[in-house]
């Protein structure tokens, strides 16, 4: 996956991947957590959002499977 970085004091970075509609977000405490069956059009949302600890919190978290990873992207 490729990460894009963003502008947050929460998140570092932000990456999905295409065939599984997998998206997933690298945090400033290292955690990476990965949310299954996230919508292209939620990404591109994501990407260009000013607020993304925001969107994140009202979009994303809670709305999707999830799973940590371990480490790094």
């Amino acid at each position: 996956m490729k990460h894009h970085p963003v502008k947050s004091s929460r998140i570092t970075s932000i990456a999905w991947d295409e065939t599984s509609s997998t998206l997933e977000i690298a945090f400033h405490n290292a955690d990476v957590i990965q949310y299954q069956g996230v919508p292209a059009r939620i990404f591109r949302d994501f990407l260009v959002v000013v607020s993304k600890g925001r969107f994140y919190d009202g979009v994303i978290k809670g709305k999707y499977p999830e799973k940590k990873r371990n480490g790094r992207h």
